[in-house]
């Protein structure tokens, strides 16, 4: 009789250790969220986008990556968020330095016909980076909304 409660006896601590001793998905919700709304600030917070102050927000917004990559996650529906975010926040980052190339190249010009052409294509990949960086935003957003929902139901 004994040997069976010790048997039971240990599988439940067993059970209750193992469930006890990582963070629980809340936890790990908002860890990942705490990280993700830190870049969402950092893009908000920026009021005026010159060569420097663009090329500045890159390197935050990787520095973002990172930090959201670093993260210790255990649940599988969050480490998939995990790796979208990083990915996110590596193409935000990337379109803000094809931003800050182009602005750069556009502050360089001489006035002369090949320095036109130059603006007009310093311009247009201003456009381009920034047409990519509203989409990799939105779909952002629309990313945080699933991840807000899932952790919710947790």
């Amino acid at each position: 009789m004994f040997p069976k409660l010790t048997t039971i006896a240990t599988t439940i601590v067993v059970c209750l250790l193992a469930t006890s001793c990582g963070p629980s998905t809340i936890v790990q919700c908002n860890q990942l969220i705490n990280s993700i709304n830190k870049g969402n600030s950092l893009v908000n917070a920026k009021t005026s986008y010159d060569a420097e102050t663009t090329n500045q927000l890159a390197g935050e917004l990787k520095e973002i990556a990172v930090e959201l990559e670093n993260l210790e996650l255990e649940d599988e529906n969050l480490l998939e968020f995990q790796n979208d975010f990083v990915q996110t926040f590596k193409d935000l980052s990337q379109a803000f330095i094809q931003m800050s190339l182009a602005l750069e190249t556009s502050k360089q010009l001489e006035a002369s016909f090949e320095g036109r052409q130059k603006f007009n294509d310093a311009k247009n990949q201003l456009n381009l980076a920034g047409q990519t960086a509203n989409k990799v935003a939105q779909n952002k957003d629309a990313l945080l909304d699933q991840l807000v929902t899932y952790c919710q139901e947790k």
